[in-house]
């Protein structure tokens, strides 16, 4: 029997967390089961059952797996100059998880799952730290790069202000999924112009000042 190549794996676990979202997306979290799920993916129970273990296993690894290519885009930008501000981060991390998950209700379901599932709850909060470290990273760049901070100021600021990104991140994701008005673009925006400065001097920049 030829071996299965990791890209192949790859390949397959992604189409099974796809159809997986898709049944989420359309049943919701909970009333979804593993039967719909094979049946939504067209695989054998044992092409499924030899990825993921079980459904909670295959959405936490299936939203990490969503992560990981929203790091590419990442990648991309701190390359760009000047680097995009860290707001606009927000923008294409939130683009990019829509494109993927279709709706972000999914996310909120998937919280109230962990609220009452501590191994659930353990592995969301991993993956609350590497949104987290996206951004303590991304911060940590922008930084030295656009405000010439040293290595040292530039770190202590980007642990300052990843956790708020993450937040801005979540309240996007719930205000989404439970506001019948939410205006994405408009809250976008909002967080495009806040400028988390730091260091002598970095108080006096605008949003003008580092467009220039």
């Amino acid at each position: 029997m030829p071996k299965v190549s990791d890209a192949h794996r790859a390949a397959r676990r992604h189409e099974i967390a796809t159809a997986a979202l898709r049944c989420f997306a359309r049943k919701g979290f909970a009333a979804t089961s593993m039967s719909d799920i094979i049946a939504e993916s067209g695989l054998s129970a044992g092409a499924i059952y030899g990825h993921y273990k079980s459904k909670d296993e295959l959405i936490t690894l299936a939203i990490t797996e969503v992560l990981d290519l929203r790091l590419g885009e990442l990648e991309s930008a701190r390359e760009q100059t000047p680097m995009p501000a860290p707001g606009e981060i927000v923008r294409i991390v939130m683009s990019g998880m829509q494109g993927e998950l279709g709706s972000l209700s999914i996310l909120v379901q998937i919280w109230a799952h962990a609220a009452v599932e501590p191994a659930v709850g353990a592995t969301l909060a991993k993956v609350g730290d590497r949104v987290k470290g996206i951004f303590h990273d991304y911060l940590r760049a922008w930084y030295l790069k656009e405000l010439k901070l040293p290595a040292d100021d530039a770190e202590r600021a980007a642990q300052l202000y990843s956790g708020l990104y993450v937040g801005i991140v979540q309240g996007f994701i719930v205000q989404s999924s439970i506001f019948t008005h939410f205006d994405s673009e408009a809250y976008l925006e909002a967080a495009s112009s806040i400028l988390p400065v730091a260091g002598p001097g970095a108080a006096q920049l605008s949003p003008a000042d580092l467009s220039r």
